[in-house]
């Protein structure tokens, strides 16, 4: 039995007579609880009967009891419940649901094994989820490894009532294509209570080289800006332009003639910065009349493409916002040939806002290097514009373009730029 248990457990190893813990990955601690971002929900089914621990139950095998809701997959992609039915000493039955837009549901229900201070249960896919409650004894972190101790998804679920309410809504648009009216898709990110809200409108960058058209499908959110902010009491609202995610209309923000992929030449990606442009114009013409938005208090920010658009919009409105904050900002790469045509240009344009600039970057970015960005925001400068240039190292095996997912990093920075940008 105990050579068997030893074959089956995924990243363990028997030494000893001692169970080492799973090999779990250096930013599970960093991971929060939360809605999932999945565009496929995982209902537990309705015969689903959670059953009381016996009385003489050691309290740290009790506290497994109840229903678990969260997330896993890359940027929350996966929707996860769990419930631990029924539990003992050595072993628990629970209800493992989870599915995500690539997955259909999986439903199953399962003996699960205590591993030391972990739950193992074996999938039918053939895959294994382990489960390992946090001190605070109200959140499960979850790893699910495929066999040969591949680390497939993570995650964390909580039977606490998420911090935030994730919403997803349709944006009016002045444009008809075939006679129908085009809107786009807003993600939204509202804290406890009525409102209304301080908002960050947070907006996307682009698909890699543009060269993937079923990435121009995916809806792109930051779940980790947008739990910080929400924490803060901020609404947060990631809208999609048009061709992007679920809205309508065709994505045309700067493509080869052949739409290939992304155009390095400035003569034709700069005009797809005016087409981004429009789409938030529309976008900001339906947040101010949103009952949640205290449209006194707005602040714009993205990632990438996302976030020039911010520094760009701003500088050309540069009453309406209180700041902007900016995750390794650019149109096109520093490997186009014209980059140094069209970013440059593009950021001086965002200078027109007078109010201090928060520019976050991060090293060994793929897209800008750090060489490039500083560049870019000494252009800004000199063209009038205000802020501070920040730098980061990712965490290992990441790379700098993804900081923003890393709260850890830049929250300290962030803090400090909310405080400013909130004084009288």
């Amino acid at each position: 039995m105990r050579r068997a248990i030893c074959a089956a457990a995924m990243a363990m190893a028997c030494a000893g007579g001692a169970w080492a813990q799973t090999a779990w990955p250096a930013y599970m601690a960093q991971l929060q609880a939360g809605p999932s971002e999945s565009e496929v929900a995982a209902p537990l089914p309705g015969d689903v009967k959670v059953l009381a621990p016996e009385a003489s139950l050691a309290a740290d095998k009790a506290r497994w009891s109840g229903i678990w809701r969260g997330w896993a997959c890359f940027a929350r992609q996966c929707d996860v419940n769990v419930a631990v039915e029924q539990v003992g000493e050595r072993q628990a039955t629970l209800v493992y649901t989870g599915a995500s837009a690539k997955q259909q549901q999986i439903t199953e229900r399962l003996q699960a094994e205590f591993v030391g201070d972990e739950l193992h249960a074996h999938l039918q896919t053939g895959a294994t989820a382990i489960l390992r409650l946090r001190a605070d004894g109200a959140t499960i972190e979850l790893s699910v490894w495929k066999p040969g101790d591949k680390l497939q998804a993570a995650g964390v679920l909580t039977q606490q009532p998420f911090r935030y309410e994730r919403r997803v809504t349709r944006v009016p648009t002045p444009w008809v294509e075939d006679g129908k009216a085009q809107t786009l898709e807003m993600v939204s990110y509202l804290p406890p209570g009525p409102g209304p809200f301080p908002t960050l409108i947070f907006n996307h960058g682009s698909t890699g080289e543009g060269n993937k058209p079923e990435w121009f499908r995916f809806t792109w959110t930051s779940p980790d800006v947008a739990q910080y902010f929400v924490d803060k009491g901020w609404q947060v609202l990631m809208p999609q332009r048009r061709g992007r995610g679920k809205s309508d209309g065709l994505y045309d923000e700067g493509f080869e003639p052949d739409r290939s992929r992304y155009a390095c030449r400035a003569e034709l990606s700069l005009p797809g910065m005016d087409r981004a442009v429009s789409d938030l114009d529309a976008v900001m013409s339906h947040v101010k009349t949103m009952a949640t938005v205290d449209s006194r208090r707005l602040m714009i920010g993205g990632v990438s493409r996302g976030g020039i658009l911010s520094v760009v919009y701003a500088g050309a409105r540069p009453d309406e916002f209180e700041g902007v904050v900016n995750f390794v900002g650019g149109w096109v790469g520093d490997r186009c040939l014209d980059a140094g045509r069209v970013n440059p240009v593009l950021f001086r344009r965002g200078a027109a806002f007078k109010k201090p600039e928060l520019w976050l970057y991060g090293d060994k970015d793929p897209f800008y290097s750090l060489d490039h960005s500083r560049a870019n925001f000494d252009a800004f400068v000199a063209a009038g514009g205000k802020g501070s240039f920040l730098t980061y190292a990712p965490p290992p095996g990441q790379i700098g373009h993804l900081i923003h997912q890393t709260p850890a990093l830049w929250s300290a920075a962030m803090d400090s730029y909310l405080a400013q940008a909130e004084r009288p």
